[in-house]
């Protein structure tokens, strides 16, 4: 059965539930279910959600209303839930699925094409970034260090999709082997997050718009997509440039 029982308004109020393991459920303010979580001490956890205003996973800023449950054994009975709600609309709440890679597809001839050396392909590309981080998950570590150390990937990413800061960030990546494939996956399902220039403390965007700049004399101007910062730990606010492309002036 799904949480039954009094829902309560998101607020900091929140942060007097028991300091007990629990199950909790988020809702928007449509009172849609968007997300089942659990915790060994609901407390600490509403706690942090509320002091870093959901700073890991923006998408539960929509949560305007909670229900929870204490259980002596939390993991098994979100568990229980999540295969109640699979089982009752075919999926799973929307923010229990991880944030979505953007899926705009390219052409054949602009795909991304590994190698596992010059002239040895291993005849796997991928088209978006969604299919390039599950060709990342599978191909040979071999090509994974091929193509970093040649900054493959950084130019595809940054050249084909105008994602700067997720370039920018694989780019940083200097390890080897199987960890090397854990820090690309890492960056490809944290695409906009960033370092506070202050602590260093990763953080996600609270906001982004769109900014463009005056037109060339060839009538192409660059439009960025800009994001602003709160540093949950030290409370420092910043903005960086998340993406940046060319386009044609209107």
């Amino acid at each position: 059965m799904p949480i039954s029982g009094k829902m309560y308004v998101w607020n900091d109020r929140a942060k007097s539930v028991p300091e007990e393991p629990g199950v909790y459920a988020f809702y928007n303010e449509d009172r849609f279910l968007i997300y089942i979580g659990q915790s060994t001490n609901l407390r600490e956890r509403f706690a942090h959600y509320l002091e870093t205003d959901f700073s890991k996973d923006p998408r539960k800023r929509e949560t305007e209303y909670y229900k929870r449950q204490l259980t002596s054994k939390p993991e098994t009975r979100m568990k229980e839930l999540l295969d109640e709600h699979r089982q009752k609309y075919g999926e799973l709440p929307r923010c229990n699925h991880p944030p979505e890679l953007p899926k705009k597809g390219v052409t054949s001839e602009s795909g991304f094409h590994f190698y596992e050396d010059m002239d040895k392909p291993l005849h796997e590309a991928a088209f978006n970034l969604e299919d390039f981080s599950e060709k990342i998950r599978k191909v040979p570590v071999v090509s994974l260090e091929f193509h970093q150390k040649r900054g493959d990937f950084v130019r595809w990413i940054r050249d084909v999709f105008k994602e700067t800061q997720l370039a920018e960030k694989i780019e940083k990546i200097t390890k080897t082997g199987e960890a090397l494939r854990r820090d690309i996956l890492n960056a490809l399902s944290n695409p906009h997050t960033a370092e506070c220039p202050k602590c260093g403390t990763q953080t996600n965007p609270r906001k982004t718009w769109k900014m463009a700049g005056r037109p060339s004399k060839t009538g192409e101007r660059l439009q960025l997509t800009i994001g602003y910062y709160k540093c949950p730990k030290c409370n420092k606010a910043f903005r960086k440039a998340i993406a940046k492309e060319k386009i044609m002036a209107s």
